[in-house]
């Protein structure tokens, strides 16, 4: 019998994960059926209420969160029968399951944004991070957990809740932070930093929306490591770091495959999940967008 699980996003039907999965699940011998929700950017707490609500009769297996992940906490965590630690300590989740009556919620983007970060940033002074959102939190969780942490981290972000959400998840390194609220774009951050610094966009501008946090006119700090966290939409930063041939520039697409593997792991049990994302990535290779 086929399960279905739920994928939560802004715009899913533009995912290159509806062609991925379903080459996923036949190399590992699952019969799973994906199903995207669309719920808007900044949808009222009845919309996800409603969401889980659903998840709880039984709907479908488990759900995948990619763009709402501190929303459906902060609106629906009481419908979560249990959460494991970080999704408590970030005040997010990522994945959620549905089985034997119970609902549980987990947070998977620190270790997968931590994997791949650890991988095109090995350390440096300063992170700039544009986005104060899911992503940002477990960037910044997971970079200033690490034995050798920047020493500082800067977060912009046009909402007052999302920097005042990350301030709190983050207050035990609140002497290394600082948080920036306003519309961009936010030159004078990046322009500022130093030598080596890693850029960030977890704004998602460039993927569900066209744009960049950045203007056309910004000037990139020398060495600086450019990710832009989009792997498919015009991916205007990425244009605009990639213009100056002496920055190194990722896109988001190892981050997409580890992000999946990481949620997925616990929806469906399974073992291995660096393993099972490289292996995610090379059955999914031919469908990757060809880059900026």
């Amino acid at each position: 019998m086929t399960a279905t699980l739920w994928f939560v996003g802004v715009s899913t039907g533009r995912s290159l994960v509806n062609a991925a999965f379903p080459l996923w699940m036949a190399d590992l011998g699952r019969e799973i059926r994906l199903v995207g929700r669309d719920v808007p950017v900044g949808a009222p707490a009845g919309t996800y209420r409603a969401l889980l609500s659903e998840l709880r009769t039984g709907a479908a297996r488990g759900a995948v969160i990619t763009s709402h992940k501190v929303a459906v906490r902060r609106s629906a965590g009481d419908l979560i029968d249990w959460l494991d630690p970080m999704a408590n300590e970030c005040g997010e989740v990522n994945a959620l399951r549905w089985a034997d009556g119970v609902l549980s919620g987990f947070a998977r983007d620190p270790m997968s944004v931590g994997r791949v970060v650890d991988e095109i940033w090995p350390g440096g002074e300063q992170v700039v991070c544009l986005g104060a959102g899911g992503s940002a939190i477990a960037l910044g969780r997971h970079l200033l957990t690490r034995p050798e942490s920047p020493r500082r981290m800067v977060f912009a972000d046009r909402s007052d809740a999302a920097a005042g959400h990350l301030r709190t998840v983050l207050t035990p390194w609140a002497e290394r932070i600082s948080v920036h609220v306003g519309a961009g774009p936010w030159d004078t951050l990046v322009a500022s930093s130093p030598s080596g610094t890693l850029v960030v966009n977890a704004t998602g501008l460039g993927k569900d929306r066209p744009g960049s946090p950045l203007s056309a006119d910004v000037t990139f700090p020398g060495a600086a490591v450019v990710w832009d966290l989009n792997y498919r939409g015009d991916l205007a930063l990425l244009r605009q770091a990639r213009r100056r041939g002496d920055l190194v520039a990722h896109d988001g697409w190892q981050l997409f495959c580890h992000g999946w593997a990481a949620a997925l792991a616990p929806i469906l049990d399974l073992p291995g999940e660096p393993a099972i994302a490289r292996r995610f990535a090379e059955l999914a290779a031919p469908l990757r967008p060809a880059g900026p």
